[in-house]
């Protein structure tokens, strides 16, 4: 599957528009991320060395983790 780069506008929450309510099933390792918010631009790389979340350094997703999480970069 091809790499794709996800949009989200926070960090966690796990609502709507949330980076950690990106189910971790439609994820593949090297996918990437922009979160964009009123007051900060972050981008994010999908990583497969599963963490503890540590916001906003580490996101893990909240459906589906399995091993990946998301890189502050």
């Amino acid at each position: 599957m091809a790499n794709r780069i996800w949009s989200a506008t926070s960090r966690t929450g796990g609502g709507a528009g949330a980076l950690d309510a990106i189910d971790g099933n439609l994820l593949t390792s090297g996918d990437g991320a922009i979160v964009i918010m009123s007051t900060a631009f972050l981008a994010y790389k999908l990583s497969t060395a599963a963490s503890t979340e540590i916001d906003p350094t580490v996101i893990v997703p909240d459906t589906n983790p399995g091993s990946f999480c998301w890189n502050l970069l």
